[in-house]
């Protein structure tokens, strides 16, 4: 730990480039191969930054975990041979289980969504999320409810509702078959799991890669928020994996704060291209962090 940070300058990208990656973010599903894929909208996607992370991996580690797993871009691209993945969002865990275990019932879930989309199918989809009891259902509302909202926003209230309104698509692409079906083959024998990060086992030579809710931009989640104590408590996890000769990479803002707490790591500064945000403002390119301790 007396290493001195590696503070790498931004990556120069052109104005073309930058909208290459955002067009590549937003392609729809018909226009990308079948290979497997996030099947998500997911605020703070890493399309953008997904060769900077593959450039960035271990050569060897033992299982890859991931306990923020958000859209999946990392864990689709690298499909690792063991891989352990979890989050706090429950909705979210469960349309990964859907995507390994049932994704036939799912799909034939989605075409019904697709055909009965309207604003009337969107609230009453809405107003489910809740209270629906089977796996698959749930799932296939989660899909649907995130390809139709405002901006592929997942956002609740702190009763846990979620609250993100319509958005304003005249045609959405709620999926695409390949893409599922690819997933699917990529997930079997994952472990998918939902807990909370601090609950993620330490486990010797296994890689974590942690894309937490950046600090100091959107945190309304789960409903109760990712403040500072929370990314302190990650950062001593990252600490323990460290100590006990894991592997751990996280993405993460760009501010003092978050470089203080990582301080004897490799730090990094890249620009990504963000295309799904809450806010049309929030959108565009931005610097970021890229942490190791490898």
């Amino acid at each position: 730990m007396g290493r001195k940070p590696q503070i790498i300058e931004p990556i120069q990208a052109s104005f073309s480039e930058v909208l290459a990656a955002i067009a590549d973010e937003q392609r729809p599903p018909e226009d990308t191969s079948s290979g497997a894929r996030p099947f998500l909208k997911w605020v703070g996607g890493k399309r953008s930054i997904l060769p900077l992370l593959l450039e960035r991996m271990p050569k060897q580690y033992g299982t890859y975990r991931e306990p923020f797993i958000g859209g999946g871009a990392l864990l689709f691209a690298v499909q690792p041979a063991r891989a352990y993945i979890a989050d706090i969002n429950f909705h979210l865990i469960l349309a990964y289980q859907a995507v390994r275990d049932d994704v036939d019932g799912l799909i034939e879930l989605l075409k019904t969504h697709s055909k009965n989309h309207s604003k009337t199918n969107f609230y009453k989809s809405r107003e489910k999320l809740s209270s629906e009891s089977d796996k698959t259902k749930i799932a296939a509302l989660m899909i649907y409810l995130n390809k139709t909202c405002f901006n592929g926003l997942y956002r609740v209230n702190k009763a846990g509702g979620f609250n993100v309104p319509m958005g304003s698509y005249a045609d959405p692409t709620l999926y695409d078959e390949d893409v599922l079906l690819a997933d699917s083959k990529a997930l079997q024998g994952v472990t998918v799991t939902c807990h909370p990060f601090d609950q993620t086992p330490v486990v010797r030579e296994d890689f974590y890669y942690f894309d937490p809710p950046y600090h100091k931009t959107y945190d309304g989640y789960n409903g109760a928020g990712f403040g500072d104590d929370k990314h302190e408590r990650l950062a001593r996890l990252c600490r323990e994996i460290h100590a006990s000769h894991g592997y751990f990479m996280l993405s993460n803002s760009d501010t003092p704060f978050i470089r203080g707490l990582y301080n004897g790591f490799t730090i990094e500064q890249v620009s990504a291209s963000r295309s799904v945000s809450c806010k049309g403002a929030q959108r565009g390119k931005e610097n970021e962090l890229i942490i190791r301790n490898y």
